[in-house]
């Protein structure tokens, strides 16, 4: 209980504030956990975070050790979708009221479904102020909440209703007020929820990438420990309508075959399949065998942060600085094999773990055969959105205007990257520049009277972002403006 005279306010967990170093370097998991929200995707930026939202380690799911590994190889921003089966249930208490014959006056219900809410308790004690109440709530034995000098059933619904531990509902007692206050009740713990776990299969895995909205922007997309069709395919399609890259692994023993053959399946400039699974420290004197998207993911923010996402985070780039060894050490001909089979293959070399291919699993020869074309595209077409926002409901005027303030910030995305050499320029036969590796139109050719009546405004993104000399065309599309009055 706590000590005489002490009041704690609630504090409101509101998610990290400072501005993220490198956003495109994002990591997106789903999987279960031992709590968390499962209606919207929850963010963290370390594991004082995952802890704290999600709960604990636990051996049947493979989310936190993805997380601590991204977060200890220096990853900075990760989401969560949290996985639960159809019939998760969350944990309650109902607290009846003062009367004489008391009725049910207040449910507290936890924050969110599985069996954590038997760790969650609820105190109830007279008001430092008169005809008033306070409800303290702690989680194994930590005070968490604590509301005082609350003096209705309402007043306390809306007091917990940013808790990250339990929601109250005013049941609405009938007795006359201030009695249908709750009683005073020694600390008190929810009843078991369930999180449905052993009903969750790889469709419920594919529903939970839901959660991450375009909102959120690109990144990198897993479901670590999960394998097979299913989840393959639920990432790949979710990559290509939300412009992310997907992590992939198989089994943990596959085979060099297996891999190859898995990965020829997939066949996306989207994802890359990534083998073999790693061995990490258990932080009790053994190890620990995890899938090794985390830590591929965690590469590909240093090369983020470092130069940007034209920038293949293999080779030095990928050395480990936490990972013990592999599970499975290939040789050079497997490592070969694996290349040539689109398997990005982690490898001991050079008395180091590192990731030693950015491969995507596409069988394109040629503009797709890094995941960092498509990487670097979908990065494009997030940065060019996020600025054609400030034009929307604007007028197409007829002098063109609007038109040549929307090429002018597109250059001004593009003319950056190309002096740091994020594009290949094409060259004449003596060596002069024809143009920097991208052009932009806004024109009558993209922008028609037939378009401009439907009020919108288009935009031509092309860049070339490998020597082989292609232009990648992006269309890009603003709605909401207004035609041809300005």
């Amino acid at each position: 209980m706590p000590g005489p005279g002490v009041i704690v306010s609630t504090t409101t967990r509101i998610g990290p504030t400072a501005p993220l170093r490198a956003p495109s370097g994002k990591y997106f998991v789903v999987g279960l956990t031992e709590r968390g929200d499962t209606t919207k995707a929850i963010q963290v930026r370390g594991m004082a975070d995952v802890s704290a939202l999600t709960g604990a380690r636990v051996t049947y799911g493979a989310a936190y050790d993805s997380l601590k590994m991204y977060f200890d190889e220096g990853g900075e921003a990760a989401y969560i979708g949290r996985v639960v089966g159809p019939a998760a249930t969350k944990g309650t208490l109902t607290l009846v009221d003062r009367a004489g014959s008391p009725l049910n006056t207040i449910r507290v219900d936890a924050q969110n479904a599985g069996a954590w809410s038997t760790q969650v308790q609820v105190q109830v004690l007279d008001g430092t102020l008169s005809n008033t109440f306070r409800i303290v709530v702690t989680l194994n034995g930590v005070l968490v909440e604590d509301n005082n000098n609350l003096a209705t059933p309402a007043a306390a619904v809306l007091a917990f209703s940013e808790s990250n531990y339990v929601r109250l509902t005013d049941l609405g007692s009938a007795t006359a007020a201030p009695n249908n206050n709750p009683a005073v009740l020694a600390a008190t713990a929810l009843s078991a929820g369930s999180d449905d776990r052993a009903s969750v299969t790889s469709a419920h895995y594919v529903t939970a990438l839901a959660l991450f909205t375009k909102d959120y922007g690109d990144g990198a997309v897993a479901a670590p420990g999960q394998n097979g069709s299913t989840i393959w395919s639920g990432i790949n399609t979710h990559c290509i309508a939300y412009n992310r890259i997907g992590l992939l692994a198989d089994t943990v023993n596959a085979s060099v075959a297996t891999l190859v053959t898995d990965a020829s399946g997939i066949n996306s400039e989207y994802c890359g399949m990534f083998a073999p699974w790693v061995k990490v420290s258990d932080g009790a004197g053994g190890t620990r065998t995890i899938s090794p998207e985390g830590y591929v993911a965690a590469c590909r923010w240093r090369a983020h942060f470092d130069t940007g996402p034209w920038r293949a985070p293999g080779g030095q780039m990928g050395v480990s600085n936490t990972i013990l060894d592999v599970n499975t050490r290939y040789t050079d001909s497997e490592g070969s094999t694996l290349n040539d089979g689109r398997v990005s293959a982690i490898r001991f070399i050079a008395n180091s773990i590192r990731l030693y291919g950015w491969r995507s699993t596409s069988s394109t020869t040629r503009s797709w055969y890094h995941l960092i074309y498509r990487d670097f595209l979908n990065s494009l077409v997030y940065q060019a959105g996020a600025v054609l926002e400030q034009y929307v409901f604007q007028t197409i005027d007829r002098k063109g205007q609007l038109l040549a303030a929307v090429n002018g910030a597109l250059v001004g995305i593009c003319l950056p990257l190309a002096q740091k050499n994020a594009f290949y320029p094409l060259l004449n036969g003596a060596g002069e520049e024809v143009d920097p590796g991208f052009q932009v139109d806004t024109g009558s050719n993209v922008n028609t009277p037939t378009t401009i009546a439907q009020n919108q405004l288009n935009a031509k993104l092309s860049v070339r972002v490998s020597p082989s000399g292609e232009l990648i065309t992006l269309n890009i599309v603003k709605a909401d403006l207004l035609d041809g009055l300005g």
